[in-house]
């Protein structure tokens, strides 16, 4: 998995959902939808924009999709899927993809393949992708690693895409798949944390300690070892995300 990760920031650098009800700590939308033409509904195309918010914790790649109301990838308190576990350890999407594409429910899967850098970071603090919804698809989720993590990542679960073209904002948390003991020792972080994060390090690894847990609302770094609390801590949102019908 080391070598996915490396691989994806030597080339770039220069989900998820259960339902709504699992978005109450986060502020939600803060901008209402539009009146959609029914005729329309089969084909729509949106544009999602994830907008870091922390000082201390680039984003790696990550998976996106589009789903029905329905529709489950991963939940609190529920053991995390092994995409969802690669994401949030390795920052790898491509397992979650495929994952995806294969649950019943789920439309558009998008893989970003590039870093959403943290502010005063080295790139690019937004990345915007296009993901198509079809008729019954009312639903998006995403989740990108936090890198400066064991196993931390960026969650939202169950966002309601817009019913017209007026954009929506949501702000995401910070979770814990609980695959990883929060050791936050440098040889079991991955090694583009030191590469693009705000504590420069050497590449030494990206070992695990495994943890046999489940999904939780990210306790956040808390020091002793390679992570500090204050270059590599944040408070809750850690992403704003606008999604806004482009067709």
């Amino acid at each position: 998995m080391k070598k996915h990760i490396v691989a994806v920031f030597a080339a770039a650098i220069g989900l998820a959902c259960s339902d709504t009800d699992q978005m109450v700590d986060p502020p939600l939308l803060d901008a209402s939808s539009g009146v959609e033409n029914a005729a329309d509904a089969a084909s729509r195309e949106y544009e999602i924009t994830i907008t870091n918010l922390t000082t201390g914790q680039p984003f790696s790649p990550g998976a996106i999709a589009t789903h029905t109301k329905q529709t489950s990838y991963f939940s609190v308190g529920v053991a995390a899927p092994e995409g969802l576990r690669l994401i949030a350890e390795d920052g790898s999407p491509v397992t979650a993809a495929a994952e995806l594409m294969a649950i019943a429910g789920v439309d558009g899967v998008v893989a970003t393949m590039a870093p959403v850098h943290r502010l005063g970071g080295p790139g690019p603090t937004s990345l915007s992708t296009s993901i198509t919804a079809g008729a019954n698809a009312n639903r998006f989720s995403l989740a990108l690693m936090l890198i400066c993590t064991n196993d931390g990542f960026v969650g939202l679960d169950g966002a309601e895409l817009p019913r017209g073209f007026k954009p929506q904002t949501y702000y995401a948390a910070g979770y814990d798949a609980g695959t990883e003991m929060n050791d936050e020792l440098s040889s079991n972080i991955v090694d583009a944390c030191p590469a693009i994060g705000p504590v420069a390090g050497a590449a030494d690894g990206n070992g695990r300690s495994a943890e046999n847990g489940v999904v939780t609302h990210h306790a956040g770094v808390q020091g002793g070892a390679f992570l500090d609390p204050a270059q590599h801590g944040w408070i809750d949102p850690v992403a704003s995300v606008t999604v806004r019908r482009i067709k």
